[in-house]
């Protein structure tokens, strides 16, 4: 989902991206990129690690190979002197920061002098593996620094408060919104009213998400078991479209303003919880700017 190729083969860029990213998962940057000759180091980043008596940090040397262009793996041969470079700065792991993968040969080696003791540990953070936090929340802004194509496409998670809201299934507790980036129509939302339309409106007195199949139909069959309530639905994938999420509240404004729509308060409360929530994914990054101007707003006295 994240196109690596926008960086092109600019190793620089990688870098940059390499110490942003490593910095915003909790490592310490210890040395940063910089340019001339790097004596086969491009940073050094510090992990703290905890003990029952003390702290241990744990520097790691990090190699920066960005083969997005051709989409080779990166070899032993991209890779040499490898204890020489660990022991030359000090470093008690290796870190590979890779776009593509590291080649089987590569894999071996580190693994071959982890196990004889000449290696405290490595680990490789490759294409797959750095994509898997890119589409989780809290970075965006590195996605869409970064790879601003890949940001229009994949539309990571973001805050729209203080705080993630999840969108977690009213039967298996699963978060949906986690899930819609690697698996398309597989959730939906349903609005459960109770048949009573005396009053010329739809009543809807229970609003849930949950997964398609055996989820949706377990919650659906316990509303109409013991409260009576039928249900119409969405499907979530669909709302991930901005011209349709809007279509879909715009359609609850008219609804409500007709007056043919009533929500009891339960169900109104869900129903804002869920647009909050699918927002997060649906509507883009804000600016630190606009960030500033939202606390500013809502900090202004009530006329």
């Amino acid at each position: 989902m994240i196109d690596y190729k926008e960086l092109g083969s600019d190793g620089e860029q990688w870098e940059l991206f390499a110490r942003d990213f490593l910095s915003e998962i909790g490592y310490i940057v210890e040395s940063p990129p910089n340019r001339g000759a790097d004596q086969g180091r491009d940073l050094m980043v510090i992990e703290n690690l905890e003990g029952h008596l003390a702290n241990y940090p744990f520097r790691w040397l990090v190699s920066c190979k960005n083969n997005a262009v051709s989409g080779k793996a990166v070899s032993e041969e991209e890779e040499k002197n490898l204890l020489e470079r660990m022991r030359g700065f000090q470093c008690d792991g290796f870190m590979g920061f890779y776009s593509t993968i590291p080649s089987a040969g590569l894999n071996n080696r580190l693994t071959q002098l982890r196990e004889k003791g000449e290696l405290k540990d490595f680990q490789v953070f490759d294409s797959r593996r750095i994509e898997g936090y890119l589409i989780k929340v809290g970075y965006s802004k590195l996605v869409m620094r970064y790879f601003p194509k890949s940001y229009k496409v994949v539309k990571p998670l973001h805050l729209l408060t203080d705080k993630y809201i999840p969108l977690e299934c009213a039967s298996c507790g699963k978060d949906i919104l986690q899930e819609l980036s690697s698996i398309d129509y597989r959730a939906v939302i349903a609005l459960a009213n109770n048949g009573d339309q005396s009053d010329g409106a739809i009543h809807v007195e229970d609003v849930y998400w949950a997964c398609k199949g055996e989820c949706d139909r377990t919650f659906e069959g316990s509303l109409y078991e013991t409260r009576g309530l039928i249900t119409g639905w969405e499907d979530i994938s669909d709302l991930l479209i901005p011209a349709w999420y809007m279509k879909w509240i715009l359609t609850i404004i008219n609804e409500l303003h007709s007056g043919s729509y009533k929500y009891s308060e339960p169900a109104w409360k869900k129903m804002k919880e869920f647009i909050l929530a699918m927002g997060q994914r649906v509507l883009r990054e804000m600016t630190d700017n606009e960030r500033k101007r939202v606390v500013h707003l809502l900090n202004l006295p009530s006329i």
